[in-house]
């Protein structure tokens, strides 16, 4: 995607869920060193606290609604939306459906595979 079709309402968007995304690190780092104090301590219980946990969760909530307003247009993904671009031809046509190395090989003499005669 280019950076001409993007709408100031997409590149707010963006710039929002790199903040969420910022938020959401500084929650995961906040909840490991509480984690690591806690032990150091030897704090048996392990409970992060509900500033971290409500950032995250803000942050994940705030992220997930940045992406889905800065994706743009989806494009259909049915098959029949596909296939309107090729013909019967060009889709069998293709070198992938050419095969080589096959079993027929197996089916016929080794004798009259072989260039170089016996003799």
């Amino acid at each position: 995607m280019s950076l001409a079709k993007d709408t100031p309402a997409k590149m707010a968007a963006k710039g929002i869920a790199l903040v969420a995304f910022l938020f959401m690190l500084h929650s995961g780092y906040s909840a490991r060193e509480f984690l690591l104090y806690s032990k150091s301590i030897g704090r048996q219980d392990l409970k992060l606290p509900i500033e971290i946990v409500l950032e995250c969760l803000g942050a994940l909530a705030v992220m997930t609604v940045a992406i889905v307003v800065g994706v743009g247009e989806l494009k259909p993904i049915s098959y029949e939306a596909e296939m309107k671009r090729y013909s019967v031809d060009g889709i069998y046509s293709r070198p992938s459906f050419q095969v080589f190395n096959h079993r027929g090989r197996f089916l016929r003499p080794l004798e009259a595979v072989s260039p170089v005669a016996k003799k």
